[in-house]
């Protein structure tokens, strides 16, 4: 047993959580990081794993908005299960040294990021003829891929969330309501 002074519990977050330089063009909300959140994990004293940005790395900054249907391919899948085989080594050497996964939070209508809700629409073709996206129930792929892979190699974050951009003081509320409770009973 460690007789240093760490937590040890993490929490997976978003990339964009902690890096709007990340969001697509022109749809950041913020100047840097959701602080709020940030803050809060610290309170609860949960180390922060920063999740990589598929998205970016696939399209980088100057993509469009996209939807799941657009992601949803063997190539961005293939990225996905890349990038959650290096989190899952971070996970297992955590596990196998004491260190709880606690949870993890995604974006709340994310076509990668989303945990609970995801975007559906713009299927391809003429982009002036496209319409709206929408949000609908379900997860983002990459939320699809690396939750997958977690339960293949026995990791199993105790609690899923979403952080959600569009009601971020009831988002955060939720979060914290449920993360306090989940860390009060320890």
């Amino acid at each position: 047993m460690l007789n240093d002074s760490r937590s040890r519990r993490v929490i997976l977050l978003a990339h964009c959580l902690l890096n709007q330089n990340s969001i697509v063009l022109d749809l950041a909300k913020r100047k840097a990081m959701v602080r709020e959140l940030l803050e809060f994990l610290d309170e609860l004293c949960l180390g922060v794993i920063q999740l990589p940005c598929p998205e970016i790395l696939c399209c980088g900054l100057r993509r469009w908005w996209m939807t799941k249907e657009q992601y949803d391919n063997p190539g961005f899948r293939r990225l996905c299960r890349r990038l959650s085989k290096i989190i899952v080594d971070y996970l297992v050497e955590y596990r196998r040294n004491g260190i709880e996964v606690t949870g993890l939070i995604g974006v709340a209508g994310s076509p990668s990021c989303g945990v609970h809700t995801t975007s559906t629409g713009w299927f391809g073709g003429n982009p002036r003829s496209a319409g709206s996206p929408r949000r609908t129930s379900g997860r983002g792929v990459f939320m699809e891929v690396l939750l997958s892979v977690l339960e293949k190699h026995g990791v199993k974050p105790k609690v899923l969330l979403e952080y959600d951009y569009d009601d971020p003081e009831n988002s955060l509320k939720e979060i914290k309501s449920i993360l306090g409770k989940l860390l009060a009973d320890k």
